[in-house]
Formats: C-alpha cells, structure tokens, sequence
C-alpha cells in the first residue's frame, strides 16, 4: 500500500503540471511522452534506490519515504495507537493458555483480500476486451497489404485499430474522399504504436485501480492519440471538410477503451485542435521545467540507501552507538505462553534477544539482556521483583531505549502476526511511538505485523515504568501454526533481529 501511496501523489504533481502547462497544445509526440512517462515515473520512483543522500534525513520533506540498509521505513510517519488486550502477568500466578485452531483474518488481510478481488474483477473486464477482438479476428475474412492486416467488417463503429489491424466497414468506400481521410486516420494509429501505449497502461491502471490519477492518464492518452491521427490524416487537406466529417457521424456503438475509432470520443477537444488557425510554436520552457520537477520527486520519494562507511558494520549502521535494553519475557519457573506441542514462550524470546545481542555490533547498537539463559531476570525467584528488576535496568545500564520480546497466546483479538505495544504513561511516549513506528516499517517485509501501535487499557509494567522509550513486541501467536513455524525457526529468527536493530538505526537516525 506504499507504493500505491506513493505513486498517486507523484502521479497527481505531474498530471497538474500536465494540466497546466501542455494540454491542448500542439506537441502531441511531446504530450504523449510525457504521460506515458509519468505513469513509470509514479510506479518506478519509489522503488528505486537513492544512495548518498543521508544529508537529508530529517529534513524537510523526509523527508517522507527511507530505505535504509534495504528495510523500507516512511519517514516521519506515526502510526495510530489503539486499545489492545494482551497483558503481562504479575507475578502472582504462571498464565495459563486457552488453545484454540489457527486461522483468522486480521483488518489488514481482509483489506488486501478486497484489494485484489477488485484487481482480479477489473482483469477479467480487460481479458473480455481481448476477447472481443479475437472474435472479430476470427468472424471476418483478412486481407493484408503491407504490414497491415484489413478486417472487411459490417460492425456498427467501424473503421477502428489495434496494434497493426484494421477493421474496416464494407459500406464505406475507401477510394472516396471520406474513406481516404479515414483510412488515413487509422494508418497513422498503426503506424506509431498507439495501442502499444494503451495495453502497457492498462495493466497499470488494474493494479493500481485506487488511483485515479491512471485513468485521467489513460483517458487523455487516447486523446493525443486522436490528435496526432487527426494531425497527419489533415496534411494537404481541408481542415473544416475533416471536422465537418467529425460532426456528421455519430457513435452508433462505443467499443471497448483498446479500440482506436475514427469516430471516437473528445469530439469537441479534436475539432478544437484541427481548426486552429495556425500551429503554436511548442514552448521550450513549459516542457522542459519538468526536469527540475523530476528531479524534485525523485529525491522526495525514492527509496533512500545510507551507507556508512564502517568496517565490519552492516549497511545502514548508526554511527553514533546506541544502547538497547532487549528484555526476553519470562524465563524460569515462568514459562509464558505453551503451545500444544509442548513450545514455550520462554524460549522463543531468549533466542530471539540472543540473535538479537550476537548482530548487534554489525548496526553499531549495544545490546544489554535483561537475562541470557533460561532464569527470571536479575536470577531473581520472585516474579513481581523481576518486573521491576527489568524496568529499572535500562537507567542502571544508562541505556537510550528498552524493547521487551513477547509472543502472544490465546484466541484474543490478535491471532495471529506481530503486534507492537507503547503505554502512554512512560514519560517518554512520544519517542516510544517514533521507536514503535520504525520498528513496524522495518518488520513489515518479513512477516505480517499489525500497522497500528496498541497500548493494554490496565498497562504493561516494564512499558510504564521503564526511564526511556520503550516498546513491546509480541512476535507471533505461539497458539497460531503458522506464527509457530515462523518464530520457531532460526534463519527467521536472525530476520526478525535484524529487522528490530534496523528499526533501532532508523529511529536513531530520525532522531539526528
């Protein structure tokens, strides 16, 4: 949903420049260009990267979109936070789970679901415009001449093209001065490609089908195909006799939008252009002041790459070193959440922060672990003094944020996925959701993560309490199958590590 984000605003800035300065002017090869161009640029810009460029981290626009060691992270976004359920036992008695069947579907996934069902329905309206063709293909005796392919038809819309096709109506006379014109007319639409524009934007305009901005684009594309047919299909000939053909006919049947009709829409637009009395000079100025537009979009929305050139660091390291608190929940005689296999919680978040602690190095992060083997934290025996053990431990350490590893349990709100807690009432809150915000942008290309902060209504200790921005992640539901294999193995393991010190380095980075 990104990209889709992304490409509607760089595609709405260059439609208004279109808008403003070259519709309905007479560089249609210009014109055509440019449109064809916007939609790559709108899809290509956000996906290409931009090393050297860390000068503008935390300026102006962000500005708004980083990528950063090849993790994709908005800059400068702040996910919403909302109630949530899960809650951290006390201490007073060991959890006890509610094992349910995996399954479900989150907000999210129902969002994505309804996204592709409308792709797919929009697909199928494309493939039948195919099929139209086809049919007429097969329906009607050819005839080529050249490397033209002539369809004798009686279709009502007839003469029109497609790629180097034309259909012709047998009751119009192409030796007459109408028929020539047209003819004319549809060579010109075969001869510069114009439905190779029209089939390379039209799956563009399926996946990207929330944008509107595509289909003004596609709209307006077969327009300046029209004026450029209208153009060519004039020279040497009389201008109001070829509007007043235009006005004579009338559309007795509207043809799918691949089909180029001599009688098509934008009646109105073409006679306009082909009356002019004289052709205006095309103005340098209004074209080519998009290059500094172009150049503009690029540096605001490409997916930015910082390099730092550190040995042994990974790419995208913080220069200047960050402590972390990684707080593996439970361990000891607290077991956390139990699956039915007989996994437990506890050993999910030691290996977890382990990872975690033996990348660290490579991102310019050190790592402090509230325990390191399968102990309460602090080698504590009461669980209530392990809370606080933990929570105290990032100002004894003098640490600059404090992350707890959680899974989750049950069959509660969050069945699945990851899910990330903030507590209003740490006296660092609004740093907890920036800590929060970059943890979830560089968790999302792994597995699927939950888009909004959460914060448990009857609080999270080690969140409350703790002395700098802190956030908990539940990585998974251990009563999920999926969410289990996911987290139980060690190469996503290391994964999820590097994503949670990726996200530290991109927040510190937000913060420089």
């Amino acid at each position: 949903m990104e990209l889709v984000l992304k490409s509607g605003v760089i595609s709405a800035v260059l439609f208004c420049y279109y808008r403003a300065f070259l519709r309905n002017r007479t560089y249609h090869r210009w014109n055509r260009a440019f449109l064809l161009g916007t939609v790559l640029l709108s899809v290509g810009i956000p996906l290409m990267p931009l090393p050297g460029l860390a000068q503008w981290t935390g300026q102006g626009l962000g500005w708004l979109f980083v990528r950063q060691g090849g993790v994709p992270g908005w800059r400068g976004v702040l996910h919403a936070v909302v109630p949530g359920r899960w809650t951290e036992n006390d201490g007073l008695a060991v959890r006890t789970q509610k094992l349910v069947a995996a399954g479900g579907l989150d907000w999210s996934d129902w969002l994505f679901f309804c996204y592709g069902l409308v792709a797919c329905w929009l697909g199928i309206v494309f493939l039948r415009e195919i099929g139209v063709i086809a049919r007429l293909y097969r329906r009607y005796p050819r005839e080529r001449r050249g490397d033209v392919v002539f369809l004798m038809t009686r279709e009502p819309g007839t003469p029109f093209s497609f790629l180097k096709m034309v259909f012709w109506n047998t009751e119009i006379d192409m030796a007459s001065a109408d028929g020539r014109q047209m003819l004319r007319h549809e060579l010109v639409h075969v001869r510069q490609r114009h439905t190779l524009d029209l089939l390379l934007l039209r799956p563009l305009t399926i996946v990207f089908w929330c944008n509107p901005i595509f289909y003004l684009i596609y709209r307006e594309l077969r327009t300046l195909h029209e004026f450029e047919a209208d153009h060519c299909a004039l020279e040497g000939e009389d201008r109001w006799a070829y509007a007043e053909l235009l006005v004579r006919q009338t559309l007795e049947c509207r043809h799918p939008g691949l089909f180029h009709s001599f009688f098509s829409s934008s009646i109105k637009r073409r006679i306009n252009m082909i009356t002019q009395n004289s052709v205006v000079r095309p103005g340098r100025l209004s074209r080519w002041m998009v290059a500094p537009l172009a150049v503009f979009l690029l540096c605001a929305f490409s997916a930015r790459v910082y390099r730092v050139p550190v040995s042994g660091r990974a790419a995208g390291a913080a220069v200047k070193p960050i402590t972390v608190v990684i707080d593996a929940g439970h361990g000891g005689s607290d077991d956390g959440a139990v699956a039915a296999n007989g996994l437990k919680e506890k050993n999910i978040n030691l290996a977890l922060a382990r990872k975690v602690q033996q990348l660290a190095a490579q991102y310019g992060v050190n790592v402090v672990l509230t325990r390191d083997k399968d102990v309460l934290a602090g080698g504590l025996a009461d669980k209530r003094a392990s809370l606080h053990y933990r929570a105290d431990l990032a100002m004894a350490k003098k640490a600059d944020l404090f992350i707890s590893l959680h899974t989750d349990a049950g069959g509660g709100e969050d069945q699945g996925g990851f899910h990330l807690y903030v507590s209003k009432e740490n006296i660092h809150f609004q740093q907890s959701e920036k800590l929060g915000g970059a943890l979830i942008e560089a968790l999302k290309p792994t597995y699927h993560v939950g888009v909004e902060l959460r914060e448990n209504q009857e609080h999270i200790w080690v969140l409350r309490a703790a002395t700098v921005p802190a956030v908990l992640i539940l990585c998974g539901n251990i009563d999920d199958a999926r969410d289990r294999s996911f987290i139980n193995d060690a190469s996503n393991q290391e994964k999820i590590a590097r994503d949670i010190l990726q996200g530290v380095v991109n927040y510190g980075l937000q913060k420089e």
